[in-house]
């Protein structure tokens, strides 16, 4: 019985240490001063949405548009902040999941990144962090499979459980590939998210002065017999506010925010 009690305190020693180590290579990447910026909005990009091609660029580009829409109230003082933006590459890059599904790791999550964060140099008050995954091909059916001798420079999954068998009559049997999500569908699966992870909501409720967000291909999705997907992580930060300010902001109805 001593044991497993044993190696549970030696696997939470271990994690407990990863992330304070996590907390203290973040802070010391981070810069010293933030810097707020101007982004561009200009997303005009239509037709398939191919990652081996187009990167994000292009998804950037829409992120920044449907952030803009959303907090329309304020877009004139709306900026990105180089800090909510390395920090949210920071925790992409190094942290396994950034979806956590249990309630407990959500709270660890979002607790170790306003650890990071408040020991930055900012003029931010609180943050809300928001993460989700975007995927990149449509299953049209049930079943799928990934073959690994498929054309260079894409997913390579097909229709079906496995590669068609060849026949006297088809000696090369052709597979069907799956299809990609096109730029117009992409942006309504991130609508969809947004409005599921209450981004709409914050931009329009709270005084939103600036966020940063990373998107990075989530690789344990690619090159085997899954859909692959994007992995998204967003961070607003707002404005610090006197008691007078946040009473009066509070007393606002959201329908007048709104307009």
């Amino acid at each position: 019985m001593k044991y497993p009690v044993l190696i549970l305190v030696v696997f939470l020693t271990r994690m407990i240490f990863a992330q304070s180590e996590f907390i203290r290579e973040a802070r010391y990447h981070l810069p010293r001063k933030d810097s707020l910026y101007g982004f561009d909005t200009g997303f005009s990009a239509g037709g398939k949405y191919d990652y081996y091609r187009d990167s994000t660029s292009n998804l950037n580009l829409m992120m920044n548009s449907l952030v803009q829409k959303g907090n329309k109230n304020r877009t004139d003082t709306l900026k990105q902040s180089l800090v909510l933006t390395q920090l949210s590459t920071l925790c992409v890059k190094r942290i396994h999941s950034i979806m956590p599904v249990k309630t407990k790791r959500k709270n660890s999550l979002e607790k170790r990144i306003r650890r990071i964060f408040f020991g930055s140099s900012c003029n931010f008050g609180l943050i809300e962090t928001v993460a989700f995954e975007i995927p990149l091909v449509k299953k049209t059916t049930k079943h799928f499979h990934y073959n690994k001798k498929g054309a260079a420079g894409g997913f390579n999954l097909y229709e079906g459980k496995s590669k068609p068998l060849k026949t006297k009559e088809n000696p090369e049997p052709e597979e069907t590939p799956l299809e990609f999500y096109t730029y117009d569908e992409i942006q309504q699966l991130i609508k969809k998210q947004f409005t599921r992870k209450k981004v709409y909501r914050h931009l329009a409720e709270k005084q939103v002065s600036a966020f940063g967000y990373y998107i990075e291909l989530d690789k344990t999705t690619v090159y085997r017999n899954k859909i692959p997907k994007l992995k998204v992580l967003i961070i607003l930060g707002e404005k610090r506010f006197s008691y007078k300010q946040r009473r009066k902001f509070a007393s606002t109805p959201l329908s007048d925010l709104s307009k």
